[in-house]
């Protein structure tokens, strides 16, 4: 039987990291967008707590773990406690620009995590053959 060396918990698990982060960066984008337009409500994306329930579920449940952890998907939940302006508004630029300044810089980690994993796995394969 042949393993897919790519299908294991900490390969899911970075690739989710990317997909949320992804779409949180769509979801900011679109909240900077719309700044100025009366009554938008902006959003967030939630998956953290999603992928951290799957990565403990994995501990103690090993031959589940990639198809929990593959079937976290990220959630896009509209704020409604932020406090609006007067036209209804509640996006705050300043604290947008921080969220995007956050978010590039988890994944930029995940990017890193999972091109070393990569780069470990190619080293591995072209050492075997010598």
């Amino acid at each position: 039987m042949t393993r897919d060396l790519l299908a294991d918990a900490t390969t899911a698990a970075l690739a989710k990291t990317l997909d949320g982060a992804a779409t949180r960066h769509r979801a900011i984008a679109e909240n900077i967008a719309n700044v100025d337009t009366p009554g938008f409500q902006r959003a967030d994306v939630s998956f953290e707590n999603e992928l951290q329930a799957a990565l403990t579920h994995a501990q103690s449940h090993p031959r589940t773990a990639l198809e929990r952890i593959r079937g976290v998907q990220p959630r896009l939940l509209r704020d409604t406690t932020s406090p609006a302006r007067a036209d209804g508004n509640n996006v705050d630029v300043d604290r947008e620009m921080a969220r995007v300044a956050q978010n590039a810089l988890e994944f930029e980690a995940a990017a890193r995590a999972l091109a070393t994993k990569l780069r470990m796995l190619r080293t591995a394969v072209s050492e075997g053959k010598r």
